[in-house]
C-alpha cells in the first residue's frame, strides 16, 4: 500500500512520535523510509559575529544546528534500522519546510508523508499556521499527522 514513506522529523517530541509511527508503518508494509528535516539559514547578525570572533568560536550557530540535524537524522534512522526496516535514506533541505517537504515527496514518488502535529517553531506556527497543516493542504499524496 506504501511503497516509500516520507517522515518529516525536527527533534521535538511529535516529530518523534512521527518517526515511531512512520517506522512501524513501514516494518508493515515493507515500504523505503526517508527521513527529512528541513533546516533555516541562520543570518548573524552584527553582534552575534562580533561575540563569536571575540570568544574565538570556531563553531557557528549554523555549524552546531547541522549537528543537530545530523544527530537527529541518525537518531532516526537507528531506530528504524533496529525495528527491521531495510531501506533507509535521509535527507536534508535549507528552505521552507511545508513547501519543501511537498516537493521532495512529489519528487520522489512518496505515498505517505507523515509528520507531527507540532514542531520546534511553536511561535511561528501560531503566527503563519502550521507545518503540519501547510503539508496537509498542500500535498497530492496522503498525510499522516501524529499528535
Amino acid at each position: 500500500m506504501f511503497a516509500h514513506i516520507l517522515c518529516a522529523i525536527d527533534g521535538s517530541e511529535h516529530a518523534r512520535k512521527a518517526a515511531t509511527v512512520a517506522t512501524d508503518l513501514a516494518v508493515r508494509h515493507g515500504s523505503r523510509l526517508t527521513f527529512i528535516t528541513i533546516t533555516r539559514e541562520l543570518a548573524l547578525t552584527g553582534e552575534l559575529k562580533r561575540y563569536v570572533e571575540i570568544e574565538n568560536q570556531s563553531r557557528t550557530p549554523q555549524y552546531i544546528l547541522d549537528e543537530r540535524t545530523e544527530k537527529t537524522l541518525e537518531d532516526a534512522a537507528r531506530g528504524a534500522r533496529e525495528a527491521g526496516v531495510a531501506k533507509i535514506r535521509t535527507a536534508v533541505m535549507t528552505g521552507k519546510p511545508a513547501r519543501d517537504i511537498v516537493a521532495y515527496a512529489d519528487h520522489h514518488d512518496v505515498d505517505l508523508t507523515v509528520l507531527g502535529a507540532r514542531g520546534l517553531g511553536e511561535l511561528e506556527a501560531l503566527l503563519l499556521g502550521s507545518v503540519a497543516h501547510k503539508v496537509a493542504s498542500l500535498a497530492k499524496n496522503s498525510v499522516l499527522v501524529v499528535r
